[in-house]
């Protein structure tokens, strides 16, 4: 009966663990199926950071020939010169360097660029707007240059918002508008 034991466990395989290398595989294929994934979430945060920073500096354009529309109609509606009227005076506008406004404040007239650029808009926490003179600590952004060509009785309007992205990266937007002395 002895025999007969030591036989049967003889013939019993005893169980073994992974190798070293089978291990390095599994490793290596959960790391590869692991960083594809990380990558594309990465580019996508990226670029969807660029996007956003596009989308508000075309709406600050925007809001910077919709000022000027007002101006105009302002300016024509009080019996003054369109460009250069009582209400809001565009003349610094017509500049080679451009000129900068608060749309917030028509009250305050726009004023003449520095040969250096314009002055950096940052934005305001307590309006959740954009402007020229808050002062809590917002790093500063986007840059509003607003140049008017005056012709005879057309003015072709140029609005070109411009900031540094990720990377350092300059980034801008331009928009052009033709403006019309009507009436």
């Amino acid at each position: 009966m002895t025999n007969n034991v030591k036989l049967k466990t003889k013939n019993l395989k005893t169980p073994r663990g992974f190798s070293l290398i089978e291990t390095l595989v599994a490793v290596l294929l959960l790391a590869t199926a692991i960083t594809g994934p990380l990558t594309i979430a990465s580019k996508s945060f990226l670029v969807a950071t660029v996007a956003k920073d596009q989308v508000t500096a075309f709406y600050l354009a925007q809001d910077a020939v919709e000022y000027v529309r007002f101006a105009r109609d302002s300016n024509k509606l009080s019996g003054s010169d369109w460009l250069s009227g009582s209400v809001v005076d565009l003349d610094n506008c017509v500049s080679t360097n451009g000129c900068y406004f608060d749309s917030l404040d028509p009250e305050t007239p726009p004023v003449a660029c520095q040969s250096s650029g314009c002055k950096t808009m940052t934005h305001n926490s307590a309006t959740h707007s954009y402007d020229y003179f808050t002062a809590d600590g917002t790093p500063p952004f986007f840059v509003r240059t607003v140049k008017i060509v005056d012709a005879v009785h057309e003015a072709t309007l140029t609005v070109q918002v411009s900031w540094k992205g990720s990377g350092n990266i300059t980034r801008s937007v331009k928009v052009t508008e033709q403006l019309f002395d009507w009436q």
